[in-house]
């Protein structure tokens, strides 16, 4: 196994040592909206390789997208701990999702493609920052709509739920 994919393995797997800190109950409430948004996010990375917005060079599994590692890993874990602390408290959530975004175009990205890893290639900076920020509020109305139908007695008027 070469470093490049080395990286990839840890970059899937340390999240997953933080699992035992988020809880048995915060996991099951926001595990099936982290699943949920993977899926659309690698909706979207096959449209992505597609129209060559952003190329993922290093693979860790062979005849699978180079993004599924980082789906699996950082991003479905992230989603349930950024779910976890700000779920409920909208601008809260949104404050935070635009921080790691742009963590994440600026400095993680960026890193990838010194590391021969992965690279935006037609996407510029701002566009994903727009499209993450989209998933994101995506996300958040997946779990509203969750919690809805699971526990009907929660305020049901964003603005109530923004404020409390």
């Amino acid at each position: 196994m070469n470093n490049k994919r080395k990286y990839v393995l840890v970059i899937m797997l340390l999240p997953w040592l933080t699992v035992p800190f988020i809880g048995k109950k915060a996991m099951k409430r926001f595990s099936l909206t982290s699943i949920l948004i993977g899926l659309l996010f690698g909706l979207q990375a096959v449209y992505a390789n597609k129209r060559g917005w952003w190329r993922v060079y290093t693979q860790l599994f062979p005849n699978v997208m180079g993004e599924v590692p980082f789906i699996i890993g950082p991003f479905f874990v992230g989603a349930i701990w950024i779910l976890k602390f700000t779920f409920g408290k909208f601008l809260r959530y949104t404050l935070i999702n635009l921080g790691v975004d742009f963590f994440h175009i600026y400095v993680f990205v960026k890193w990838l493609q010194r590391m021969g890893i992965a690279s935006l290639i037609r996407l510029k900076d701002y566009h994903a920052l727009v499209l993450f920020s989209v998933n994101a509020a995506m996300m958040y109305g997946f779990q509203w709509l969750i919690d809805k139908k699971v526990n009907p007695k929660k305020p049901t008027s964003l603005i109530k739920r923004i404020l409390s």
